[in-house]
């Protein structure tokens, strides 16, 4: 089982009931989305990659890989790929203004959620920052360089011949879109910033 963490998001109170269940619900399907990344990511790639740097395969030449731009995911087929034992778990709610909420699960899910909305957290304090579409794209690109799994099944995936071109549908729908569906939560206040600790 990969490591687990605990993720404290800190945010205001005073909300309807509906956005916070929207909130746990998109908080829960972003969580979802990068652990089905992971996975796709290895079931994609991990036997072309083993094979791809073996001096050579049984008949003589290297795999390449295979394109995932046609890998697509409804919300069930998302939510199935993660394993039980990985389930985002509500650990703790502070109600008060602020407040905090804990989330047990994966490291690197956690991990990569708690740098969106940091980052995110720490732009927002500057009022002059204006977000921008290709200033998005680019926030966005750089998040997936920062997190060190992400950033290694890319690398994987481009070792065996995928292109940004092939790598763009799968990136965008399971961690660009489910990221970006947490924006308003912290526009109203919601989720303010977040930190992470390693569970022993």
């Amino acid at each position: 089982m990969p490591r687990a963490a605990r993720l404290k998001i800190h945010g205001e109170g005073g909300a309807e009931v509906a956005l916070i269940s929207d909130y746990l619900r998109d908080l829960e399907g972003a969580y979802n989305s990068l652990i089905a990344f992971e996975s796709v990511m290895v079931d994609h790639f991990y036997d072309d990659w083993r094979l791809a740097y073996l001096p050579r395969n049984r008949i003589g030449r290297r795999r390449t890989g295979r394109p995932v731009a046609n890998i697509l995911f409804t919300a069930e087929e998302v939510e199935s790929t993660v394993p039980s034992a990985e389930t985002l778990v509500m650990a703790a709610v502070h109600l008060a203004s602020p407040g905090i909420w804990e989330f047990l699960g994966s490291l690197n899910a956690l991990e990569v959620i708690r740098k969106y909305l940091h980052d995110r957290h720490e732009r927002r304090k500057d009022k002059a920052y204006r977000e921008s579409a290709d200033q998005r794209r680019l926030e966005l690109d750089n998040l997936h360089k920062e997190n060190v799994v992400i950033a290694e099944r890319i690398r994987l995936a481009k070792d065996l011949g995928a292109t940004n071109r092939d790598l763009a549908p799968i990136l965008n729908q399971l961690i660009g879109q489910p990221l970006r569906r947490l924006d308003r939560y912290q526009d109203k206040g919601l989720i303010g910033d977040a930190e992470i600790a390693e569970e022993k």
